[in-house]
């Protein structure tokens, strides 16, 4: 047989190679590293050169996610692989999610997740480098912050009331931020 086909034959199975990520819980999810390697810090994990050739991909601990985000976030690689998200133009086309994210599948895929979960997918994109995942977690949350109020976005958001003396300081460092 000729170099070609031996050399396309060595492709195709590194391909079809998988690998484990291991998370915080110790649960280990296998996907195929043609999937995986969206993820930056997967890449970066297995010394990949710029053609994207390696030797033979190796597991990533990513033990700064816990289990039941670390499956959604495989779930988010393996179907981004088979069809890619659309990039999400900016400025935002529509109010709503489902008005900026057109693919049925993506749409659903963040439907029901509550919004302890939807902060860990957005901590977990950032932290795995996963620029499409960041960017249709952020645009989901940012969508469910527009027409809110200040006080319902400090609920949404879990940040603290400030104090009598912390609201008197903000308000004097700020002046623009506060419109009364």
């Amino acid at each position: 047989s000729s170099p070609s086909i031996i050399k396309a034959t060595m492709n195709a199975d590194k391909c079809m190679e998988t690998i484990k990520l291991p998370s915080r819980g110790g649960d280990s999810f296998e996907l195929p590293y043609a999937a995986a390697r969206l993820a930056h810090v997967v890449r970066d994990a297995n010394d990949e050169n710029d053609d994207g050739d390696i030797d033979s991909p190796e597991d990533v601990e990513i033990l700064k996610v816990n289990s039941p985000c670390l499956e959604k976030v495989v779930e988010f690689l393996k179907h981004y692989h088979e069809e890619a998200l659309t990039e999400i133009k900016t400025p935002l086309e529509d109010n709503t999610f489902e008005g900026n994210v057109k693919q049925e599948w993506y749409q659903n895929f963040l439907k029901g997740i509550d919004q302890p979960m939807l902060f860990d997918l957005v901590t977990a994109a950032n932290f795995m480098a996963i620029q499409p995942l960041l960017d249709l977690t952020c645009l989901k949350v940012s969508c469910q912050l527009m027409g809110k109020s200040a006080e319902e976005i400090r609920q949404i958001l879990n940040i603290p009331k400030l104090t009598p003396e912390e609201e008197e300081t903000a308000r004097r460092d700020h002046r623009w931020i506060f419109d009364d």
